[in-house]
């Protein structure tokens, strides 16, 4: 595992857990500042060069109970991708 998905994983775990820390879909000016650098790392992470969803970092997500879908698409694809926490998601891309 990279250290960047360690680092990614690490700070979904906190942010999932730390009740204090609001994750509220499309309410991207009020987010707590680990919400925004979540959002960033899952841009590193889980889309490829080519810009396509990076399957094999999105199912590592997956082992630590982790969701990862498609928000927006069209056509070509994902246009953004989300992240299932427990008391919201996080939108990426």
């Amino acid at each position: 595992m990279s250290e960047n998905l360690s680092e990614f994983i690490q700070l979904l775990q906190k942010i999932n857990s730390d009740a204090s820390i609001k994750v509220e879909y499309n309410c991207y000016d009020n987010y707590h500042p680990d919400v925004i650098e979540c959002s960033s790392l899952a841009n590193e992470c889980l889309i490829t060069d080519e810009g396509r969803p990076d399957g094999d970092n999105i199912k590592v997500l997956r082992l630590y109970g982790f969701m990862v879908f498609p928000g927006e698409v069209d056509r070509f694809g994902w246009l953004t991708g989300c992240i299932q926490l427990s008391r919201g998601i996080i939108v990426f891309g």
